[in-house]
């Protein structure tokens, strides 16, 4: 019964969230952060946007070892991100808030490592990892729901 309360605490604070995020960019355009650090042994990227009109995210990385993060609150609009990691370990987060929530991950690499968090109308994933460990997590929160995982080894 204690897990049902903390699951429903959660969820009230994830729609307080979405109502604040919604509330706060209906009529604000959309604001973008990026960090990036690339050299052929490390490469770092890191997206922040919010507004009702973001663009769609695109992050190419092909370092021995690749850290990407995308994090996007849409308001009702529609947030799309897509990551490729080709190296020996390759990481990908993705958080994202909209009204339609679209992720594509692509990962080739001994390590691959993704964690995918969607909170929307409709929600939307692909996940694609080629390598001996794979590890994948997705969340979806949403009326309409769709994943598709592949996972190969070597």
């Amino acid at each position: 019964m204690r897990y049902g309360r903390d699951v429903l605490k959660r969820v009230a604070a994830v729609a307080a969230l979405l109502a604040a995020v919604a509330t706060s960019t209906q009529a604000s355009a959309a604001s973008s952060v990026l960090r990036r650090v690339t050299n052929p042994n490390v490469s770092v990227e890191m997206v922040v946007q919010f507004g009702n009109d973001a663009q769609p995210v695109t992050i190419e990385e092909n370092s021995r070892i690749n850290i990407a993060r995308v994090i996007q609150f849409g308001g009702t609009g529609t947030v799309d991100a897509t990551i490729i990691q080709n190296g020996t370990q390759n990481y990908a987060n993705v958080i994202q808030v909209g009204g339609t929530t679209n992720a594509a991950v692509g990962q080739s690499g001994l390590s691959n490592t993704a964690d995918i968090t969607q909170i929307g109308n409709s929600t939307n994933t692909l996940l694609l990892q080629t390598g001996d460990m794979n590890t994948g997590a997705v969340r979806q929160f949403g009326r309409f729901n769709w994943l598709a995982i592949f996972q190969f080894g070597r």
